[in-house]
């Protein structure tokens, strides 16, 4: 994929989380973007932050004293974790933040369109 192309589906994928924290009280989970990077602040401490790397076209995640690196599976456009583990973004950051803050997020799947050219 080249990389105009990934940082389309990159900033589509942040759009969608970045809109799954609106009705969330920012007390508790508050979505931040910022020189391309997507920060979730739990709590007002911690931090889960998502960050495209182009040159791998993945999406790094780190949080607490974990990290995951996420690659779009080419045929149902689903980004999952590159250890194999079956652990997918979306659902890692809805978990995620039902474990932090005790509410619920849905994260709209970006149109799977936009990632048959993964």
């Amino acid at each position: 994929m080249e990389e105009t192309a990934y940082r389309q589906v990159v900033d589509e994928i942040f759009r969608q989380v970045d809109a799954a924290f609106e009705t969330i009280d920012p007390d508790l989970a508050e979505s931040l973007y910022s020189q391309g990077t997507l920060t979730i602040v739990f709590r007002e401490t911690l931090r889960f932050i998502l960050s495209p790397q182009a040159p791998t076209r993945q999406i790094w995640v780190a949080f607490k004293d974990r990290a995951w690196h996420f690659t779009a599976d080419a045929a149902t456009g689903a980004w999952m974790d590159d250890r194999g583990q079956g652990i997918e973004l979306f659902k890692l950051i809805e978990d995620t933040t039902r474990a932090m803050t005790g509410e619920t997020v849905k994260v709209a799947r970006p149109h799977s369109t936009s990632h048959n050219a993964i």
